[in-house]
């Protein structure tokens, strides 16, 4: 089934607007009121101004600074909202890990390319006619966008870069050019671009396969498409352009490198960019990788809060960054937050304390957390850690306005009554 594009960026502007009035209402005013923000970085290499766009994860300012975070650069900022609704619920739902996501309002410094007999384009073009020194933007992501990033917004290394049509020549630039600058690969209405090159008559196709023939080590993710609306009558070539890469790239397919080139059915030129984004994040975090079940984790022999630990250290080592276990996540039992109750209703008390304690420990100010602790202190007697840790929910709910500090620092007044019976 086809989702209309529309309704991503309805659930953004809702994400949005609803955060905006929880915060409001609680006076938190050192918590901003959306996730989402544009900066301006002044770039010596290009010698001006550059817009970007910043969506933020959902739970970037509760989270510690254990938490980092995969940057997705989108060279096309007119797929700023689609783009940031889709990784918004495809992270809410783990099938994919919280990403930052950053477009380039002013878009990239792509190459000029040889168009070597396309048909997408006017026959007299010999050059596209747009392009240029492409050196000094990358000088740019490297040396100021990326740490940018990295001092603001706790970004990691793990990088992906996307483009769009014309925007996409910068996404295959990197991949042939710029090894190591991005981990994975993403060009949507690209077919075209494929055939082209830097110098007449060799295609990109034939840089990125001789890249590999001469061994050099390329790893990663590589995604390639185009509606066939696009490759079929309007420019058979593009259909042509996409299977070849697929032919020829399929010897260097492996466990370190993964790419699909392909024809996208039923999709018009910029319409395939919503189905396209969600089937190359899907090749990027499998399903049936990143959908933890913690339940079926915790019940395997050992201890269930190093089982959890086990499982996700397992992906941080497969994708080279950190990748931390979900503490909290609506309506669902896939997360700390609902793992460590469950142990403690199970009897499994020393364990729940060993969950919910992490739990806190990723989310420092939620008084959920910090009350649920309590619980499971109390549960083992352990009254004085019992009352510390729900004088530090008083503390926070007290900043915050919320009525439930009164009831905290009446169970409080009940646990020291315990305490002193049990000194006595």
């Amino acid at each position: 089934m086809k989702l209309n594009p529309v309704f991503y960026i309805i659930l953004v502007l809702f994400s949005c607007n609803l955060t905006q009035a929880q915060q409001n209402s609680t006076k938190a005013e050192s918590i901003p009121l959306t996730f989402a923000r544009q900066d301006v970085i002044h770039s010596k290499f290009l010698n001006e101004d550059r817009r970007i766009n910043v969506f933020l994860p959902e739970s970037f300012y509760e989270t510690s600074t254990q938490h980092t975070y995969p940057v997705l650069l989108l060279l096309e900022d007119e797929f700023f909202l689609m783009t940031s609704g889709v990784i918004k619920h495809l992270s809410s739902v783990e099938r994919m890990p919280e990403t930052i996501l950053v477009s380039l309002v002013d878009g990239p410094k792509v190459p000029k390319l040889y168009t070597n007999g396309s048909d997408f384009w006017p026959k007299d073009w010999k050059q596209l006619p747009f392009g240029e020194n492409p050196d000094p933007f990358t000088a740019h992501l490297k040396q100021e966008l990326f740490p940018y990033l990295k001092n603001n917004f706790r970004a990691n290394d793990f990088k992906i870069v996307m483009g769009l049509s014309g925007t996409s020549t910068y996404a295959l630039h990197a991949f042939t050019k710029e090894p190591g600058l991005f981990d994975a690969h993403i060009a949507i209405a690209s077919g075209d671009i494929l055939g082209m090159g830097y110098s007449e008559g060799e295609s990109l196709i034939d840089v990125i396969i001789n890249d590999f023939g001469n061994n050099q080590k390329k790893t990663g993710w590589l995604y390639v498409t185009s509606a066939d609306s696009d490759g079929n009558g309007n420019s058979p070539m593009i259909k042509e352009n996409l299977e070849e890469l697929e032919k020829r790239l399929s010897p260097y397919r492996s466990d370190d490198f993964h790419f699909i080139s392909k024809i996208f059915p039923n999709e018009g030129h910029y319409d395939v960019a919503l189905p396209a984004l969600e089937e190359a994040l899907g090749l990027l975090f499998p399903k049936e990788k990143w959908f933890a079940k913690y339940s079926e984790i915790i019940e395997e022999s050992g201890n269930a809060m190093r089982n959890i630990d086990d499982y996700f250290d397992g992906l941080s080592m497969e994708y080279g960054f950190k990748i931390l276990p979900k503490a909290e996540r609506w309506n669902s039992g896939n997360s700390l937050s609902r793992i460590g109750p469950y142990l403690l209703r199970e009897g499994k008390t020393a364990e729940a304390i060993e969950v919910i304690e992490r739990w806190v420990e990723y989310r420092p100010k939620s008084t959920l957390a910090l009350s649920e602790l309590a619980k499971a202190y109390e549960s083992s007697n352990e009254f004085t850690k019992a009352i510390s840790a729900l004088a530090k929910a008083t503390e926070i709910s007290s900043e915050w306005s919320v009525e439930e500090s009164t009831d905290y620092q009446t169970k409080i007044n009940q646990l020291k009554k315990k305490l002193e019976e049990e000194r006595n």
